[in-house]
């Protein structure tokens, strides 16, 4: 079982037949096109984005519209600017049917869009 996996089983999510699968993706195809460099890493193929700035958050939306989980960690982020991503992001994924998942005791996120589901 990989990491995710376990956390996701420890949470209790079960995948369903009907829905996409979380599948593992390129980096290349997570490219950001902020002008800040952004660093990213990948668990079980979900790329994980360490924002520095509210800008780059249009970014992270755009990979949801175009069906594409992510992960998102505001571990080096002030409280402030924390706060404002998370409930920005909640609001878009409640606009979008997506799911927003916390993670890690509000330091990491999981964006899902509509109809994508859970892997273990």
């Amino acid at each position: 079982m990989s990491f995710m996996g376990g956390i996701f089983k420890a949470l209790g999510f079960e995948s369903e037949s009907k829905t996409k699968k979380v599948k593992p993706k390129t980096k290349a195809s997570y490219k950001l096109n902020s002008k800040k460099g952004n660093r990213v890493d990948d668990i079980d193929g979900v790329p994980v984005y360490y924002p520095e700035s509210f800008e780059q958050i249009k970014d992270f939306v755009e990979f949801v519209k175009q069906n594409k989980a992510i992960i998102i960690s505001t571990e080096n982020c002030e409280n402030e600017l924390a706060l404002r991503i998370v409930d920005f992001l909640k609001g878009f994924c409640q606009g979008a049917n997506a799911k927003f998942i916390t993670l890690n005791a509000g330091k990491l996120y999981l964006i899902l869009p509509e109809g994508m589901e859970i892997e273990e």
